[in-house]
């Protein structure tokens, strides 16, 4: 819808307003009326920004007059509301101007920060390199490189093995291979259009490409070459991978469902209805569960990953990102309009407790080996780190 020409202009504003994850798009989107573009032009943020210096087309048709505030469309959250415009604001010609809201972007397992067109990596490598590999030493707080990349860059995923990175660049519909010995792109690989998430199976040689066209593209991480495009539902966005059943997990946003992927014949074996607008999903392998957020309606829905069916459905606040520690039995939420974490317990599919972080969390990721949890609070620029046992 955020990326549809045919959306209609109150729409689009209503997605800005409401679905900060989503601004990228209607940036992109042709069809975005001049005034909702300045205003997005003043939220600084710098992925909105690339989305707007790539724009190559105007609208083509004329905006309609002053509507009503409108309802809450078909597929978007009821808390999305017209707002009045802020004094930081620019007021859209005839239209209702959305105002700024806490700003949710992708979720986040993805710590290497990927920024206007860059790749900032901090503290001698990617911090979820560390993690995976169960490293309890804090990175030092400097960045020591800075890879330049296409337009828009999205998510990221390591293979640790192979000592690669691999970056979705949202604007180019391309992957960017990474050695991460050297902090060098080696190579380009054409996926969809809009690639969003990855997620590495190493012991598969694999990587997964979540495409905001509806498509995962599967990548051969020996060759670094696409080997498979599979359909699955609309506006896939997140992705995750549970190795030792071959099965991936695809979260599709507009669908409210989750497709699941045999990573052996690369087909879809079953749809899976989860809650609305579904946004980030983790496996935890040992318990034979996927947990995933979804955003536009306060919870987290339970699937059993042997029968792929909802066993339960867990009320938590307005959920981003979500991790999970299998040692210690705990899922983390990041709730972003709450500013807090919701901790679950994942023996009893209860929250235990809510943990205040910084303004809108979003990311969450655990060491496995201290079971420290980081959350990036993207409304302050922070990551807070909590002592979970």
């Amino acid at each position: 819808m955020a990326l549809d020409p045919g959306t209609p202009p109150e729409v689009l504003a209503q997605i800005a307003e409401g679905r900060p994850e989503l601004r990228v798009f209607v940036a992109m989107n042709p069809s975005t009326y001049p005034g909702l573009v300045e205003w997005l032009a003043t939220l600084g943020d710098p992925a909105v920004d690339a989305a707007l210096a790539s724009r190559t087309t105007t609208p083509a048709t004329p905006l309609p007059g002053p509507p009503p505030a409108p309802p809450v469309a078909p597929g978007l959250p009821s808390t999305i509301a017209t707002a009045a415009p802020t004094a930081d604001a620019v007021p859209p010609p005839a239209e209702t101007t959305p105002a700024p809201a806490s700003r949710l972007r992708r979720p986040g397992r993805v710590v290497a920060m990927v920024l206007a067109g860059v790749l900032v990596l901090a503290g001698g490598g990617f911090l979820v390199h560390r993690l995976a590999a169960g490293s309890s030493r804090a990175p030092a707080s400097v960045v020591t490189a800075t890879i330049t990349l296409g337009s828009n860059p999205v998510g990221v995923a390591v293979d640790a093995a192979s000592h690669t990175a691999y970056v979705a660049v949202g604007g180019a519909g391309t992957v960017s291979v990474i050695d991460t010995r050297t902090n060098t792109v080696t190579k380009t690989i054409t996926v969809g259009k809009f690639p969003q998430a990855v997620a590495v199976d190493a012991a598969s040689h694999t990587a997964y490409v979540t495409n905001a066209d509806g498509t995962v593209s599967v990548i051969d991480t020996r060759s670094n070459t696409g080997t498979a495009t599979i359909t699955v539902g609309k506006t896939p966005w997140a992705v995750a991978v549970d190795g030792a059943p071959h099965t991936a997990y695809v979260t599709n946003h507009d669908d409210g469902t989750v497709s699941v992927i045999d990573t052996r014949t690369n087909t879809v074996t079953a749809t899976i209805t989860v809650g609305k607008f579904p946004f980030d999903v983790a496996v935890d392998a040992a318990s034979h569960t996927a947990y995933v957020t979804n955003n536009g309606d306060g919870t987290v829905s339970v699937i059993d990953t042997r029968t792929n069916t909802v066993t339960k459905t867990i009320t938590v606040g307005n959920p981003s990102g979500v991790a999970v520690d299998g040692s210690a039995h705990t899922a983390y939420v990041t709730n972003v309009n709450d500013g807090t974490v919701s901790v679950i317990d994942t023996r009893s599919n209860t929250v235990t407790k809510a943990i205040t972080v910084g303004t809108s969390p979003n990311g969450a990721a655990v060491d496995p080996t201290t079971g420290t949890v980081y959350v990036t609070n993207t409304g302050d620029n922070t990551v807070s780190v909590v002592s979970a046992r």
